[in-house]
């Protein structure tokens, strides 16, 4: 278990517009950054992220948290394997409190950890005397150096029905896990489990954070009905399309160049890299995605493909061409020597050849789809060539911005001598652009009307009371301390505003020990039990402070936290009193349709009582609020 002051301690190291960036395209905005959401589909940005309150807030879904909640979000681990991810990123070393790997089949333990220990079994039986004829293939054979063979994690699985089943076993590890994670299939007939791979050099596959997620296998079987290739079968953790091997290694040199280099197969990756071409990465065994184009955007504007010249090559190129322009990015695509490869030309011509060659044969995605075109002779006949304009047409008109439209229909109208208004017709023609959203980016869902969730709604007292009350931490505990010592006059009607209140104080209480020990609201938000009260923490601190006046002040740090508690007594009088204000006005309802003069009598009567109960609780209040403040 992680102590909480470590937990403390990562966060506070950790620089949240450093790790989002890995995942995300931030822009300044103001004192925060801002970027489309990752969990939805949009055209205006509505992800903020402050970095001086270290927190996120989607405004078009509603998700917010703090870099654990986002790290658990994007790379689907618990909160401690995420403290774990953050700490790494961060250089803080807290390997003695994660000593995990020894036996993660546990039900508790988290598929992550299954997955990172099948990793290292592979890696090691490819390292034994099991792997030898997968070390010799991808050494002697392939060229693979041993720093590449560690730094990409490559793996040997033996040609057994069983290694890592029984390996498994030894860990205490869940079969049903193995099977939901692709690493055993079930043979139905015999009512029994067997590995998945067998005799393949294994490739792990990499969440953008550097987690396992997934496994490649090249088969060193000869029989051709065996597969050349496997995958791990799809699952929550590994979903192919969403995936690019090796950006989490190539990550930080396609955002320093702004272009990223992409191939086919996990090999071209692998010699990219040793080669010192570090910002490659491949599709996983599937043509390019919209998600996956959507992914690279995040890192750069430019892309180059690299593909194989043969017919199947071009094809996947030419509908990889559309993709990237319907996401913002701009395609280039360089053809390589007849017989070559990414892997076998950079292995013959060095790095320096290779960026050389790659500068000066770049092509333009237009000139790509004209030589591809001209090459097929489509450009022969004018009915064929029509239809090639047409397609090529259509290309253009996926590019969301209207001037990048424009000007690639001028380029494109000196390039096959076709009047620009002829191409603006066939643009015309095209079928109107569909949005693209997966299954994953959710729109958020509204509560049915009528429903309770839909009728409950955060009242403006107990937003004003909940945001003074987490931003007041920042300058210690006196407003925790009061509402720990006043909790049961407290009567929050929202659920998640509750469950902020009773955390915030069980925290406060758990310090008893050391009063003086700063809660960190920012971590503590990753701890709320559930995602309603993440995001309405979230979504209240990173709103404009209590008093945007406060930053004019000479001594900002006191005068803010002077607010605060202002702001916090003041709804807490508010909050205390509401409830008999509430009483009082349904009373004196209840006594105007009253016809019966005793019971009337009897409401006149407790409307008296309320009266004086709220003169003495303000009057109490008063002066106890004001006490505070002046003590202070």
């Amino acid at each position: 278990m992680i102590p909480q002051n470590v937990i403390d301690d990562v966060r506070q190291r950790a620089d949240i517009v450093d790790i989002l960036s890995d995942y995300l395209k931030l822009q300044p905005s103001g004192r925060n950054f801002k970027a489309l959401s990752p969990f939805t589909q949009e055209k205006t940005p509505s992800f903020v992220v402050s970095p001086d309150k270290q927190i996120y807030k989607c405004f078009s879904t509603g998700k917010g948290g703090n870099v654990f909640s986002f790290v658990m979000e994007m790379e689907k681990v618990t909160f401690p394997e995420a403290v774990e991810l953050v700490a790494k990123r961060s250089g803080v070393d807290i390997s003695r409190y994660t000593a995990h790997d020894a036996a993660p089949g546990n039900e508790e333990e988290s598929r992550t950890a299954t997955l990172r220990w099948a990793a290292r079994l592979f890696h090691r039986t490819l390292m034994s005397e099991k792997g030898k004829a997968g070390l010799a293939y991808l050494t002697a054979q392939r060229g693979v150096s041993q720093e590449t063979l560690t730094s990409f994690g490559l793996g040997y699985a033996p040609e057994s029905w069983d290694h890592l089943l029984v390996e498994a076993r030894r860990a205490g590890i869940a079969e049903e896990q193995l099977a939901e994670l692709g690493l055993v299939t079930a043979n139905r007939q015999k009512n029994s489990r067997y590995d998945t791979f067998r005799n393949r050099v294994i490739f792990p596959i990499f969440s953008v954070g550097g987690q396992v997620v997934g496994f490649g296998g090249r088969t060193l079987a000869s029989d051709p009905d065996t597969p050349k290739y496997l995958n791990s079968p799809e699952n929550r953790m590994f979903e192919k399309s969403k995936l690019l091997y090796g950006l989490h290694a190539a990550k930080q040199e396609i955002r320093r160049t702004e272009t990223a280099f992409l191939v086919e197969g996990y090999m071209d990756v692998i010699a990219l890299h040793q080669a010192g071409v570090t910002g490659a990465v491949a599709s996983c065994g599937t043509s390019l995605t919209r998600y996956q184009a959507k992914i690279l955007q995040r890192y750069t504007s430019s892309v180059l493909f690299i593909y194989d010249g043969d017919p199947a090559g071009k094809k996947s190129m030419m509908s990889g061409i559309d993709i990237l322009l319907a996401e913002g990015v701009t395609p280039f695509v360089v053809m390589l020597p007849a017989g070559d490869d990414p892997d076998s030309f950079v292995k013959r011509e060095g790095r320096d050849s290779f960026l050389q060659y790659t500068s000066k044969n770049r092509l333009a995605f237009q000139d790509f789809q004209i030589r591809v075109f001209s090459d097929s002779g489509n450009f022969d006949q004018p009915d064929a060539k029509a239809r090639a304009i047409g397609v090529m047409m259509h290309t253009i008109s996926l590019i969301p911005d209207r001037i990048r439209r424009e000007l690639y229909l001028q380029e494109l109208s000196g390039k096959l001598s076709v009047s620009r208004e002829a191409l603006a017709e066939l643009i015309k023609k095209q079928p109107a652009r569909k949005e693209f959203q997966t299954p994953e980016e959710e729109t958020p869902v509204r509560a049915p009307a009528g429903s309770r969730q839909a009728q409950q709604q955060l009242s403006v007292l107990e937003k004003t009371f909940l945001k003074a009350l987490l931003e007041s931490t920042l300058y210690g505990n006196v407003v925790l301390e009061f509402a720990a010592s006043h909790e049961a006059m407290l009567e929050l009607p929202h659920p998640a505003a509750r469950e902020i209140l009773a955390h915030m104080i069980r925290r406060y209480r758990e310090s008893g020990e050391n009063p003086d020990e700063h809660i960190d609201t920012a971590t503590e938000i990753s701890m709320f039990g559930s995602a309603e009260a993440r995001d309405l923490a979230s979504g209240l601190l990173i709103e404009q402070p209590v008093s945007s006046r406060w930053q004019e002040q000479p001594d900002a740090d006191r005068e803010h936290a002077r607010r605060c508690l202002t702001a916090f007594l003041d709804a807490f009088r508010n909050i205390i009193l509401e409830p008999l204000s509430h009483r009082k006005k349904t009373v004196t309802e209840a006594l105007r349709r009253e016809e019966d003069n005793d019971r009337a009598l009897e409401l006149q009567q407790e409307i008296k009582k309320l009266n004086a109960t709220i003169r003495k609780t303000t009057a109490d209040l008063g002066a106890m609020i004001t006490g505070i403040i002046e003590s202070r």
